[in-house]
């Protein structure tokens, strides 16, 4: 399993060390779209379709949209600069039940390196102890953000990152709001339909059947695998350009 990075828990005056680890994976089988005929991957250009040429990357800007169609163009200095510290700093406590699921992002692991086992153990002693979890702020690849820390089986520490409340999209608030009549019979039979199916929740009887069945057909499929053609291209023309970008590109998927 391998590290994002290593920052610190700001917890008052204590520092913990430590380091981050993702704790799930993603659920997506890996599938790219190939050529029929030579098995080869297909590539996505950076293409302007007005002009009808490929974009260099000193041509390309970033820009806004607003809503009459037009794009605002920012350089560099109009985007405001987050900061690269690996600082996961406590801001408050709170209660689990008090930070509504839907705001929860991404799970990490939070290992303590060390010099930070004591403090580690104590934070996660005292949430568990005053069944409290820990708001936080801290910057995650290059953008702020928000997270809960909390422990997972007593004496493991696993942060949360959180949306922001203004992600949140606010037309959806009142999708319940709609009149209708339900007569007292008809409750308290939804409270004992509910009841009766109502049991503790084990994650390992809800494994992901469909990601199963996909490995398991490709899996079958590893006989009939191709093998993409190699063109002198690839090999033999490739420009420096090319190349760096290879290498930049390499070097931000490990990032």
């Amino acid at each position: 399993m391998r590290s994002l990075y290593k920052g610190v828990i700001g917890f008052g005056l204590v520092s913990i060390p430590i380091q981050v680890y993702k704790a799930m994976d993603d659920e997506k089988v890996e599938i790219h779209w190939l050529h029929k005929v030579c098995g080869s991957r297909i590539q996505y250009r950076k293409y302007c379709p007005t002009c009808h040429v490929e974009v260099e990357s000193g041509e390309i800007v970033r820009g806004a949209p607003v809503p009459d169609g037009r794009y605002v163009v920012l350089e560099d200095q109009d985007i405001v600069q987050s900061s690269t510290d690996h600082n996961v700093t406590i801001m408050s406590f709170h209660l689990l039940d008090a930070i509504d699921p839907v705001y929860f992002r991404q799970a990490y692991w939070l290992k303590p390196l060390p010099g930070g086992h004591k403090a580690y153990r104590l934070l996660a002693d005292t949430m568990q102890n005053t069944h409290l979890v820990a708001l936080a702020e801290l910057t995650l690849r290059s953008k702020p953000s928000l997270a809960v820390v909390r422990t997972f089986h007593s004496s493991t520490l696993m942060m949360h990152t959180l949306y922001f409340p203004e992600s949140l999209r606010e037309e959806g608030k009142n999708f319940g709001d709609v009149s209708v009549q339900i007569s007292d019979k008809e409750r308290d039979m939804a409270v004992m339909l509910v009841k009766q199916m109502q049991e503790p929740f084990v994650p390992e009887r809800y494994p992901n059947e469909a990601k199963r069945e996909l490995l398991e057909r490709i899996q079958a499929l590893m006989p009939q695998a191709i093998t993409p053609e190699e063109t002198h291209t690839t090999r033999e023309v490739m420009s420096l350009m090319e190349q760096l970008r290879a290498s930049v590109s390499q070097t931000a998927q490990r990032v």
